[in-house]
């Protein structure tokens, strides 16, 4: 675990709830008293120790030493002596002074140091090498609901849940043995009356090891802190998310069965409407040719509609089982050489209309992530347009390329042909939807709809721009590509 570490010594504060190198809380103060300390004995020792020798001198009356002050004591080497003592008092003073001013500034910093431990917003265990508390600040004391007092002295692992024992004791383990930092997430009692609250909470202990001075491990420091909101917030995600997969399993089999009443639908549409529809159209065929002497033109012209319209029903029902099939077609994505789609389309339009005058340009090395034949069914419906509706013009250009679209690539068809009001754009993607006469350009309004769907299928999106008589531009995306300069 990457644990946090107590102050250097000299008092370096915690900050942030985190407590820097330094061995146990009280080490940085304990090493400055004991200097200080030091500096004191040595100052007293050396003065027992002049004053033992100068009495030892002046009290043996037959030694030379002593035979010699006793004859050299005239009045101003006295006087000397005395001036030298009295300096002599004066530096011990100072340096009294000065122990008594650092002893001050380390009671300051010690007071400092314990402040920032017990106000930290982590909790700060310090272990001996046994796992026993030595020491603990107030945020742990608070996070176990246990004073102090009765917290130091007691093994960690006695808060430690029952279930959670075997990785506090492989956290311990590796802590021990790698004498690098570990961390985990361990459920911890609280006492509550004097009592393990049955109801545990969460807690990620990040622990370091404490070195003694030969470098052996000597216990670590632990600092830990409350996640059971988080835990919380993770079980009801993991819980959500449970709950989502379901629904969309459930979604997916309702989809499925939708599916199967549309395919059932598009099966009866095909079989049971198109018997009828050829009948109408038959038997007025009949009609018109085996009683053309008895109807008036004007019978025969109705006729005509009639099966006119039989035809054209029979050409939307068509049109909207294919429809129907490229929306149920599954997508198969590949790498797909769009230049090359597009003028294979194109190459088909000149071979059905050879006397066209069409210009068409085509961007080289178009390359895109799709479904082939899916997407030759969006440039063929978006190209069959642009040769449709540029029809009544002499000459015409039709023009495939890609463009940047807010950072986004986007494919375009261009075309100078009728174009549209653009005020009417939002109606061009509906089936049936037209903004021309039928007498004007052929069509039956479900090309635009199939590159819609088609396209959204791939995950990308379909708009248009135009004016009246100036040309449309149709624009689709596909997922995958940025935007080309």
């Amino acid at each position: 675990m990457t644990g946090t570490e107590p102050p250097h010594e000299g008092g370096a504060a915690l900050d942030a709830g985190r407590a820097e190198d330094a061995g146990r809380p009280g080490d940085a103060v304990e090493t400055a008293a004991q200097e200080s300390g030091k500096l004191r004995e040595e100052a007293q020792h050396g003065l027992a120790e002049l004053r033992r020798q100068a009495e030892l001198r002046l009290d043996d009356p037959g030694s030379a030493a002593a035979a010699a002050a006793a004859a050299s004591f005239a009045a101003e080497d006295i006087a000397s002596v005395i001036q030298e003592l009295q300096v002599h008092q004066i530096e011990l003073e100072t340096q009294n002074e000065a122990l008594v001013q650092t002893q001050a500034e380390l009671d300051a910093q010690r007071e400092k140091y314990f402040a920032r431990f017990d106000m930290a917003p982590v909790g700060y265990l310090v272990l001996d090498d046994k796992g026993i508390v030595r020491d603990a600040n107030l945020t742990a004391v608070h996070l176990l609901g246990v004073e102090r007092g009765i917290l130091v002295g007691q093994p960690l692992s006695d808060f430690v849940c029952t279930p959670d024992q075997d990785a506090f004791y492989v956290l311990t383990r590796a802590l021990r043995e790698s004498g690098q930092p570990q961390s985990g997430e361990l459920r911890l009692h609280r006492l509550a009356g004097g009592a393990l609250d049955p109801t545990p909470f969460w807690a990620l202990l990040e622990a370091r090891p404490e070195r003694a001075g030969d470098d052996a491990p000597a216990g670590a420091w632990v600092a830990f802190t409350d996640v059971d909101e988080r835990k919380r917030a993770e079980a009801q995600i993991l819980r959500l998310s449970d709950e989502l997969e379901e629904r969309v399993v459930s979604r997916t089999a309702q989809l499925e069965a939708t599916n199967k009443e549309l395919e059932a639908f598009a099966y009866s549409v095909s079989h049971d409407l198109r018997a009828p529809l050829r009948a109408i159209d038959g038997f007025s065929q009949m009609v018109i040719e085996d009683a053309a002497g008895k109807l008036g033109e004007a019978d025969v012209e109705h006729l005509q509609r009639v099966r006119a319209g039989a035809q054209r029903m029979a050409e939307l029902i068509d049109e909207l089982l294919g429809l129907s099939r490229v929306s149920r077609q599954d997508v198969h994505v590949e790498d797909v050489d769009v230049s090359a789609l597009a003028t294979s389309v194109l190459d088909e339009l000149r071979e059905a209309e050879p006397g066209r005058q069409v210009v068409a340009v085509v961007a080289p090395g178009m390359r895109a992530e799709a479904d082939t034949a899916l997407l030759r069914v969006v440039l063929a419906n978006l190209l069959s347009n642009a040769w449709k509706f540029t029809g009544k013009h002499e000459s015409a250009r039709i023009e495939v390329g890609v463009t940047d679209a807010g950072g986004e690539r986007a494919f375009f068809v261009r075309d100078d042909g009728a174009g549209f009001d653009p005020a009417y754009a939002a109606h061009l993607f509906g089936a049936f939807q037209r903004l021309h006469a039928a007498g004007q350009f052929e069509g039956n309004g479900i090309g635009l709809a199939t590159v819609q769907r088609l396209v959204t299928r791939h995950g990308g999106r379909v708009w248009a721009g135009a004016a009246v008589e100036k040309g449309a531009t149709f624009y689709f995306t596909l997922p995958g590509g940025a935007a080309q300069e």
